[in-house]
């Protein structure tokens, strides 16, 4: 009997905290979680063994910026020779322009121009009214129609050509016509000179 009593006792406490542990589950000790195992490639090696990390060097390329055109320097054009001409056509200045007419046909034989440069030579020749110098201006023209018989210029030449053989032929008819007023004007004279002479003197009282 006192055996039992001793066993009763001895486990009565343990019986007791067994049966009011279900009770109060807040009172029960939370299992500790498992610990993870570290994979063989997650464990960190010292840091004198692990190699520093390399950066490549590469290089950036630098954008240049835009370069703006260079303005080039306006260099005033040089007029030539047929330029100059036809400006002194135009001003009536009919010597220069000869001149300056004369020197581009010599420099440009073959040019395409050829036609109305002569023209042109023969119209400021012809505006001199020294005869020589239409001598010049009917020497050019017929050039111009000979060489060039295609040439829109063909038929102003000719007419001028024309009317210069007009002038020349009223000129002609003019000295023949003043040579005849001359005559007649001497012849003239005569006739009177013959007339004082026949008449009688008057006598004198």
């Amino acid at each position: 009997m006192s055996t039992n009593r001793f066993i009763v006792h001895s486990f009565l406490p343990m019986l007791v905290l067994a049966f009011l542990l279900p009770l109060f589950p807040g009172c029960r000790k939370k299992a500790a979680a498992p610990s993870a195992v570290p994979s063989p490639n997650s464990a960190k090696l010292p840091a004198d063994s692990a190699p520093p990390a390399i950066t490549p060097d590469i290089p950036v390329p630098s954008v240049p910026a835009p370069v703006e055109p260079a303005i080039a320097p306006k260099v005033a054009a040089v007029p030539n020779t047929l330029d100059l001409g036809e400006a002194s056509f135009q001003a009536g200045n009919y010597a220069k322009a000869v001149k300056y007419f004369e020197d581009y046909l010599k420099a440009h034989p073959k040019s395409a121009n050829r036609d109305g440069v002569l023209f042109h030579l023969g119209l400021s020749l012809a505006m001199d009214s020294s005869a020589r110098n239409m001598r010049r201006a009917e020497e050019v023209l017929k050039r111009l129609v000979s060489e060039l018989p295609g040439s829109p210029y063909k038929g102003p030449a000719e007419f001028i050509l024309g009317l210069q053989s007009q002038v020349e032929s009223l000129k002609e008819d003019i000295k023949e016509k003043e040579a005849r007023i001359k005559l007649l004007s001497e012849e003239l004279q005569k006739l009177k000179e013959i007339d004082l002479q026949r008449r009688p003197s008057r006598p004198s009282y």
